[in-house]
């Protein structure tokens, strides 16, 4: 059922097997009290109850609109939703999250009020059975509210905070402003809000980031993100950020004045890096190990690195690790 006009709000839902935490989603947007909004629901080739749930939950959620694809991920979903959205604002929430009552209101508010391209809160990091206390997801005192800024200069503050996480899940993005530079999010492509939230941030005008906590991201041992790895895993783990690095020079080559201004742009890269080293360390299979840092060098990832590295620190740290790493080549 589509809306008279066009809505406020468009919510752009990826569901892989989400049986286990469906009602707690639509819980949570029932309670956003929300007229003006469309919910897309895109079946990423659920086996499960999944879409009976959706069903159910269509007497509270009139505006609610099913897609059916192929199990492709959550990039491709969120590509299918985009294309059929029409509302003035789109926001991607992840289905075994929880988001507390008054976030999306509260988040337009400041979008309208201030005409944002992006809008963005905090929020917690929650564990599964309270294995750890629950955390703010950007400290309070590394990044507090800020007013109405441009999109590289809230990058800049976040990056240089060293604890900026890149979600999509927090924040609120204008449809025109999405449309107008035809983002879109890489398909197959695990952790990539990662690229995506960079090169948002670099285009982004008008930008607003409230510390107010409306979103509990849920740590859980169902989560892909989360089971226990293996050498093989830990392998297509690596590939997907040796992919990260390459679009993240990409896009600060797209944007140099802007990146000139943030070493973060570079320094993200050497992390992320770094990140992909420690990756080799974890597995066990000499064999794979040595395939896959061949495949690193191959590919120019570690010249990508070291070129990104600017610091004596970052150089030093990755000089040590340098030479761990040759004797497989």
């Amino acid at each position: 059922m589509q809306l008279p006009t066009s809505p406020l709000l468009s919510v752009v839902v990826a569901v892989y097997n989400g049986e286990a935490f469906l009602d707690q989603f639509f819980s949570c947007l029932v309670a956003q009290n929300i007229d003006s909004m469309e919910v897309i629901i895109v079946n990423d080739g659920s086996t499960d109850g999944s879409m009976s749930i959706v069903e159910k939950w269509r007497e509270q959620l009139p505006h609610i609109q099913v897609l059916e694809q192929e199990n492709q991920g959550v990039s491709a979903a969120r590509n299918t939703g985009l294309a059929v959205a029409t509302g003035q604002y789109l926001s991607f929430p992840d289905i075994d999250d929880y988001f507390k009552p008054g976030m999306y209101q509260r988040l337009l508010d400041l979008a309208l009020a201030n005409t944002l391209d992006v809008v963005t809160c905090n929020g917690n990091y929650v564990w599964e059975n309270d294995k750890k206390p629950s955390r703010p997801i950007f400290p309070l005192d590394k990044l507090p509210s800020t007013g109405v800024m441009t999109g590289p200069a809230w990058l800049k503050q976040a990056l240089d905070s060293r604890k900026f996480l890149h979600v999509t899940w927090l924040n609120l993005y204008r449809h025109d402003f999405i449309r107008q530079h035809n983002f879109h999010f890489e398909p197959g492509l695990r952790h990539q809000d990662i690229p995506w939230t960079t090169e948002v941030l670099l285009a982004a005008e008008r930008v607003q980031y409230t510390s107010e906590q409306f979103y509990d991201y849920y740590i859980h041992s169902a989560s892909v993100s989360h089971k226990p790895d293996t050498d093989d895993t830990l392998i297509r783990s690596a590939r997907h950020y040796m992919k990260i690095l390459q679009m993240l020079d990409a896009i600060n080559q797209r944007y140099p004045d802007k990146v000139s201004r943030i070493p973060a742009c570079h320094w993200q890269i050497a992390k992320e890096g770094l990140g992909i080293i420690h990756t080799f360390d974890n597995m066990k299979d000499e064999q794979k190990k040595a395939m896959i840092i061949r495949e690193f060098f191959e590919c120019g990832i570690w010249k990508l690195i070291w070129k990104s590295a600017k610091s004596p620190r970052l150089r030093w740290r990755l000089g040590r690790r340098y030479f761990r790493l040759k004797r497989y080549i």
